[in-house]
């Protein structure tokens, strides 16, 4: 089972977006699936972590040059965001090591309720910014 389902409220009406988003969803649910499946070795969840750094690291990327190009008024603000996303991510995989058994569970919990909050929040500000 799925940790999240696809929603169309998480839709911004820009494809490559929703594309990366719905890849962002993707490995959130591996992830979770490789944890409730008992294939939580250290080099499983490690590699799943770092998956999801990157592929967040690209899109944050390719989000940030959109809102730049396009005079995003928050885009500062989101960019921030952005940024303390990737730094938990680097936490908690750093902190994995010392408590593997509380820290899946709560990397997991922090990945969903950030993700699919930023997606429907902080991004879709920017999806009605970039309709007008």
């Amino acid at each position: 089972m799925a940790l999240v389902e696809w929603d169309p409220k998480f839709q911004l009406g820009i494809e490559q977006f929703d594309l990366h988003h719905r890849h962002l969803v993707g490995l959130l649910n591996a992830l979770y699936e490789k944890y409730a499946t008992e294939q939580d070795d250290d080099a499983t969840l490690r590699d799943a972590v770092s998956d999801l750094t990157e592929y967040a690291d690209y899109h944050f990327s390719v989000e940030e040059n959109w809102m730049r190009q396009g005079g995003y008024p928050a885009y500062e603000e989101h960019v921030l965001q952005h940024k303390q996303f990737i730094f938990k991510l680097v936490e908690f995989n750093r902190l994995y090591r010392t408590d593997k058994e509380h820290l899946s569970l709560e990397i997991i919990a922090f990945l969903r309720r950030w993700l699919l909050d930023h997606i429907v929040q902080a991004d879709g500000k920017y999806g009605e910014f970039i309709k007008r």
